[in-house]
């Protein structure tokens, strides 16, 4: 069977000191037939001179002139992409060497899936193991909690590109959780298969916008948006109904902390 292009998306942020090993995990990879799309969202580290040294024509670097913001970006970023599938890796992650030939092979025999997403190893800023994500049972629970818990790496994922002419781009109007919010538009309009293999490698950092106070109340608003999203647009059980309810109740309670408190 004839194996499509991989278009790789990257988008890049200030990521000088990780950003070598990322794309030198791409140009390992087993599979062969890739493109690495990039786009650096104006950053003021050594990131853009890094990029500049690039002499590789399977590489596609795109220097913006102005900060966009992350949303922006990957939007961006897709209009340029060639391939028939498209796969994410952050510019501070890594995939593993058999990462594409797994997804695509996989997305190639099974054509009624549009999205495949993988377990992946947790390291911290020095390299150094610290978990896995998500857990085993929280793969074969997948189906049942993806409504109210993203349990994705956005760098474990490969979709086909065609499928976003039923889905969208990323959504606009979120700026920590697009890749949640693209998922769950991928699950509302077709299927997604989660394979227990280990296919990236994500680092855990203090400086992502998961852990940033700057960052606090846009990643509660962004919850609880998603999570009327699910109970909008998915016929749900009553426990799941429950689980959105409670996390509704908890992150209100977060949101009226930060307001008021900023904690």
């Amino acid at each position: 069977m004839k194996s499509p292009l991989v278009s790789v998306l990257m988008t890049v942020y200030n990521s000088e000191k990780y950003l070598k090993s990322s794309i030198k995990s791409i140009l390992k990879q087993s599979f062969k037939k890739w493109e690495l799309v990039i786009v650096d969202d104006f950053s003021t580290d050594k990131s853009r001179k890094i990029l500049r040294k690039i002499k590789n024509n399977k590489i596609k670097v795109f220097l913006l002139n102005k900060h966009i913001g992350r949303t922006n970006a990957l939007n961006y970023g897709l209009k340029k992409t060639k391939g028939k599938y498209i796969a994410i890796l952050d510019s501070d992650d890594m995939s593993c060497a058999n990462r594409f030939y797994v997804q695509h092979k996989f997305l190639n025999e099974n054509k009624k899936i549009n999205m495949i997403a993988a377990r992946v190893r947790l390291i911290d800023e020095n390299g150094k193991t610290v978990g896995f994500h998500p857990s085993i049972k929280e793969i074969k629970d997948f189906n049942k909690i993806i409504f109210y818990k993203n349990i994705i790496a956005h760098s474990s994922v490969m979709f086909r590109k065609d499928f976003l002419k039923k889905t969208g781009i990323y959504p606009k109007n979120l700026k920590w959780a697009q890749d949640y919010g693209l998922i769950l538009k991928f699950y509302k309009t077709g299927k997604l298969f989660f394979t227990p293999k280990v296919l990236a490698i994500c680092r855990v950092l203090k400086t992502s916008m998961t852990y940033r106070k700057e960052y606090k109340l846009t990643r509660v608003k962004e919850q609880i948006s998603l999570l009327f999203f699910s109970l909008n647009n998915f016929k749900l059980n009553t426990f799941q109904k429950y689980k959105i309810f409670v996390r509704m109740i908890i992150n209100n309670i977060k949101f009226f902390l930060i307001q008021i408190f900023g904690i």
